[in-house]
Order: structure tokens, then sequence, then C-alpha cells
């Protein structure tokens, strides 16, 4: 039920629906208002227009409506939105090393909007190394969206060559975009390279613990 209802379907369903009405009422209705409207013809001249005209008036009608709807639904429907509340900017967060890479881990989450029902979107947090700083953007691996737009994910930081410290700080963004944009990617110079629907503001955190 949560598929046939989702944002794509209904913004089919509800335009189509309300283009079927109005050439129902157009094919329906209008001759009735034509001939109230119209003068009586001299005898012989001015037959009332044929069905097929009124069938093809209602197309055209429906055409409109149903386009004019789509458009409508597209510029008014909620936008997505995405945030992280964990961890909050200025937090030290605890990070566990991975001693076959160097690498340290850490947990990342937060809320969303309009994402979960949305098949054709993911969220990915960003990390970028502040201090010591390096370039560019690390993409981390798709969260776990919930019904409730709840997300969290794993995200990493360092390597053996680059491993982190107590103190390092890290700068952190989360973003939605489409899987394709994403796709093959690792790093990018500009989170704006992945045609993020929506993103976070920037958190600044630094390295607490090493476990």
């Amino acid at each position: 039920m949560d598929e046939l209802l989702g944002p794509d379907t209904a913004k089919v369903i509800i335009p189509g629906i309300s283009a079927v009405v109005v050439a129902i009422i157009t094919y329906v209705i209008g001759p009735v208002v034509v001939r109230r409207l119209r003068k009586p013809p001299p005898r012989g001249r001015g037959r009332d227009p044929g069905r097929l005209l009124y069938a093809v008036l209602a197309g055209v009608i429906a055409a409109i409506t149903f386009f004019g709807l789509w458009l409508a639904h597209g510029a008014l429907a909620p936008r997505p939105t995405v945030a992280i509340t964990s961890p909050a900017a200025g937090q030290q967060t605890e990070v566990t090393i991975l001693p076959a890479t160097g690498a340290g881990s850490f947990t990342v989450a937060g809320t969303s909007t309009e994402v979960f029902a949305d098949p054709d979107l993911r969220v990915y947090v960003l990390v970028h190394p502040a201090d010591p700083y390096a370039s560019g953007w690390w993409i981390q691996q798709p969260a776990t969206v919930d019904r409730n737009g709840g997300w969290s994910t794993q995200a990493w930081i360092g390597s053996t060559d680059f491993p982190p410290h107590q103190g390092d700080r890290i700068d952190l963004l989360v973003i939605t975009a489409a899987p394709d944009a994403v796709a093959g990617r690792t790093q990018v110079s500009d989170p704006k390279d992945l045609s993020p629907v929506a993103q976070s503001d920037i958190v600044q955190v630094s390295i607490g613990t090493l476990q």
C-alpha cells in the first residue's frame, strides 16, 4: 500500500483522475451550455456541432488539466531534507581502529524527510579531513533509513599510511542523491558534483578516544 501511494504514483494518479473528470464534464455538459448560449440559427443553417467536436475539446482540456496539475504537484510537493544529529558540532567522537587497514570507524546518525518513500534517493555521509587537512570529501556507504526518516551509517577516516589520531578534526556532511550520481565514486572535490537533492549543514567534530 505504501508503494501504491508513494510520491511518484500520486504525482500521476491525481492529475490523471482530475483530467478524466474534466473530460467527462466537458463532453456531457458542453453541448448543453453551447445550445443555451447560442442564438437560434436561421432555418436550415447552423447545425449543432457533432459529438466528435466535443470529444476532441474534452481531450484537449483533459490534457491541459493533467499537465497543469502534474507541474503544480511537482512545484508544491514537499522537498526532501536531511540533517546530522549525532555526533553534534564540536563533539568528540569515539573511533574504532581496524588493524587490517588502519582506518577508524565511527557512527553518524540523523534525520530526514521525504526520503524513505522515494526509491530514487539514498542518504550518503561525506567525510572531509579538516585538521590535518586533506582535499576532497570521502563518500561513505548509503545510510539505513527507517520509516520515520531516521538514518544511521558507519563512517571511516584514515588508513595505514595516514592513521587517525586523537584530536584530529573532521568535517561531516550528509546529502540525499540518486544512486546513479554516486555509483563508482569514492571521493569528490565538491559535494555539488553528486547533484544532491538536499544536503545538511557541515558539522565539524574531533576524534576523542581511539579503540
